[in-house]
Order: C-alpha cells, then sequence, then structure tokens
C-alpha cells in the first residue's frame, strides 16, 4: 500500500541550516526537554510533601513520560502538515500553563495530571528534530541532528542538577516557577527566529494518522530502529526512576542539591553526540549503535557495583549517557533519510516507542525497587538492554 498522494510540491528543501540558528534550535530543545527530567531528583520530596508512598510518588515521573509518548504520537506528526514555528510556539505556551498548575499542586493527584500535560508539551523538541533535518543540507544533516541531541542530552543532564539544587534551597515548586519562566521567554525567541514554511503534507488528519501504519509497515529499519530505541531508552529511564531512591538511602544518605549534581555526571554524552553525528554521516551506523549498547550494558555492571562504593555509580551514569547518545543519533538518522518529505513522521514513529519504553522502563524499575532494591533495578536494566542488542543483531531486509 502506497503512502496517500498528499505531498505538497511546493515544499522544497532548504539550503542550509545558518549556524546561529542551528545552535538556537538545538538550545530550544535543551530547555523544553527539561521538563519532563525535573521531576526526577525531586520524587523523595514529593512523597515527603504529599505524604504518600515512594511508588505513588514515582507515578510522577511515569505519567510525564506517558504524556510525552501520547503526544508524540497524536501532535507531533501535525508537524508534516502544519507550520512548524507556529506548533513550537504554541506547544512552548502550553509547557508554560502546566508548569504553572504544578507549581500550585495541593496534592499529589493535580501534580500528577499537570505532569501529563507537561509531556504532552514537551513534545515540541520533536518537532525542532525533523524542522533542523528538513533545513540542514544533505552531506550535514548527521551533524545537525547531532548538535540537536547534544543540546537535548544537555538540557536532561542540566534539568537533573538544575531541580535538585533549586530545590534544596527554594523548595521544589521554585523548580516549576522556573521552567515556567524559561517557558515564555522561549516561546517569544521562538517566535521571532525560527523560519516559516511550506507544509510537506496536505491531506486530513486521519490519512496523516493512516500514514503512520504505512510507514511502519514498509520501512523495516523503523521497525528495527524503533525496537533498539525502546529497549535502550528502557533501560536507562529503569536507572533514572529510582536514582532519587537508592542515592538517599543507605548508605549515601545524599541531599537532594548532590543527588541532582549526578545529572552532570554524563556531560560527555553531550559533548560527544557532534562529534557522533559526523561520524554516521561517513560511517556504518549499526557498529556506532551496537557500541553504545555494550557501553550500556558494562554501566549497568558498574551501577550494580554501586553498592559498594560511589565511583561505581559515577562510572555507570557516564556509560549509561554515553553509551545511549552512541546508539540513539545514529539509529534516529536512519529514519530521516528514507523519506525527507515523511520527516515528522518517521520520527513520530521512532520516537514514541523510544518513550513506550522509557515509560516501561521507568514502571519495570519502580516495581524493581520495591520488590528487589537496587540488584533488582541493574538486572532489569540489564535485561532490556540485551532486548537492545538482540534487535540490532538481528539483519533486516530491505524496503521495496
Amino acid at each position: 500500500m502506497p503512502l496517500p498522494d498528499t505531498i505538497n510540491p511546493d515544499s522544497l528543501p532548504s539550503p542550509g541550516l545558518r549556524p546561529s540558528l542551528k545552535y538556537l534550535m538545538a538550545a530550544g530543545c535543551g530547555v523544553v526537554v527539561a521538563n519532563i527530567y525535573y521531576c526526577q531528583p525531586l520524587l523523595g520530596a514529593f512523597a515527603r510533601d504529599f505524604r504518600v508512598s515512594e511508588s505513588k510518588a514515582s507515578l510522577i515521573n511515569i505519567l510525564t513520560q506517558a504524556g510525552y509518548g501520547l503526544g508524540l504520537f497524536f501532535i507531533v506528526p501535525l508537524g508534516d502538515k502544519l507550520q512548524r514555528r507556529r506548533m513550537i510556539v504554541a506547544m512552548h505556551l502550553l509547557a508554560a500553563m502546566a508548569l504553572a498548575a504544578a507549581a500550585l499542586s495541593r496534592n499529589i493527584g493535580s501534580l500528577a495530571a499537570a505532569s501529563l500535560i507537561i509531556g504532552i508539551a514537551t513534545t515540541a523538541c520533536q518537532v525542532f528534530i525533523p524542522l533542523a533535518a528538513h533545513l540542514a543540507r544533505d552531506e550535514e544533516r548527521g551533524k545537525v541532528i547531532g548538535a540537536m541531541m547534544g543540546g537535548l542530552l544537555a538540557g536532561i543532564l542540566v534539568s537533573r542538577t538544575l531541580s535538585g539544587l533549586v530545590a534544596q534551597y527554594l523548595g521544589w515548586r521554585m523548580v516549576y516557577i522556573t521552567a515556567t519562566a524559561m517557558m515564555l521567554i522561549m516561546a517569544w525567541l521562538m517566535f521571532r527566529m525560527l523560519p516559516a514554511e511550506t507544509p510537506a503534507f496536505t491531506g486530513t488528519y486521519r490519512q496523516l494518522m493512516g500514514s503512520l501504519w504505512v510507514l511502519l509497515k514498509q520501512q523495516p529499519v523503523v521497525q528495527q530502529s524503533a525496537i533498539i530505541g525502546a529497549a535502550l531508552f528502557g533501560a536507562i529511564s529503569a536507572f533514572w526512576a529510582t536514582m532519587a531512591f537508592f542515592l538517599g538511602a543507605v548508605p549515601y544518605h545524599y541531599s537532594l542539591s548532590v543527588i541532582g549534581l549526578f545529572g552532570l555526571i554524563g556531560a560527555g554524552g553531550a559533548l560527544a553526540s557532534p562529534l557522533i553525528g559526523r561520524f554516521i554521516d561517513r560511517g556504518n551506523p549499526m557498529v556506532a549503535i551496537r557500541s553504545g549498547t555494550i557501553m550500556i550494558m558494562v554501566g549497568f555492571v558498574d551501577l550494580w557495583l554501586g553498592r559498594f562504593s560511589v565511583f561505581f555509580v559515577i562510572g555507570g551514569v557516564i556509560l549509561l549517557d554515553l553509551g545511549m547518545q552512541s546508539a540513539h543519533i545514529p539509529n534516529m538518522a536512519r529514519n530521516y533519510a528514507l523519506i525527507p518529505s515523511a520527516r515528522t513522521r518517521l520520527n513520530t514513529l521512532y520516537m514514541t516507542s523510544f518513550f513506550i519504553g522509557g515509560t516501561l522502563g521507568s514502571t519495570l524499575g519502580s516495581m524493581a525497587w520495591d520488590s528487589f532494591g537496587w540488584a533488582g533495578v541493574c538486572a532489569a536494566g540489564m535485561g532490556m538492554a540485551l532486548l537492545g542488542m538482540g534487535a540490532a543483531l538481528v539483519p533486516f531486509r530491505k524496503s521495496k
């Protein structure tokens, strides 16, 4: 079954992406994606303030990621149909409202509802990435995607550290107030700086969503990369969903500010992202994907040994973040190279599976922590990494 004939003939590739706009968009990716990670160092604080169990507090992280998955599937595909600048600005404003609601939450239920909407609105970062890929020249696309992912990872890492530090001295509500202000500033900047464009897809929303299934069915690369991405992000999400509980308990008893600093440990992954992007512009992406998966697996061995020394925890975090970037960037770039007019939808398929995997990994990690402690978390992460390696080793047939 072919894709519906709904491609706008006026939608032409850009001659290139100027450096200033590339770096602004990379920063935008980081600032907006931070919204879904602010909660991770705060889970213990939520449990104490709202007088709920750790498992109930974990729902905030799970629902935020679940909202992200919903937004990826139902909203991000509109980036092929609507002007992406308008989408990005509107999603920033929605995020600002949801973050303000989180700051005003009086019980765990209202915080959970706000967190779901935060996750949905934060998918603006997944409209940035295919827009940047569209604006880039073919020979620089890997490098541009690497820059976007560098900004994305930097936002993830800094968000955890910023969240822990602000919460330690000003309370967790101030984290969400600060994030609200940042969304309003970024909405204005994106409105002023992003270029207008002619959308590639001219069909209905129903046709748009129907074409997702056609793409998934016809493109074996999409199928394989979706499984790899889901498994690997699920693996590292099992760790990040329980990190605050592990580091806040025996033998470490670290404060929120110290726990937040662990978010910076994996900064090497962010610094390496542009280099990884350059490599995949001229190399075999599967080599990087398999190498990154091995790094994640070794990282979980280090984390398991983290019961004995914090240096093992530090080593494990570095390996997890660097391994994730080494696998994720080439895995994503493989999709963008398939059908230029459907880049946002290809991104939707990949990133929806990616964050479904993250939600499952967070849930599995929380369950493992409740039942088996830190060893259970590490075993759950290792199991998902092994699933990713299995998918990366399976040869795939080329699409017709």
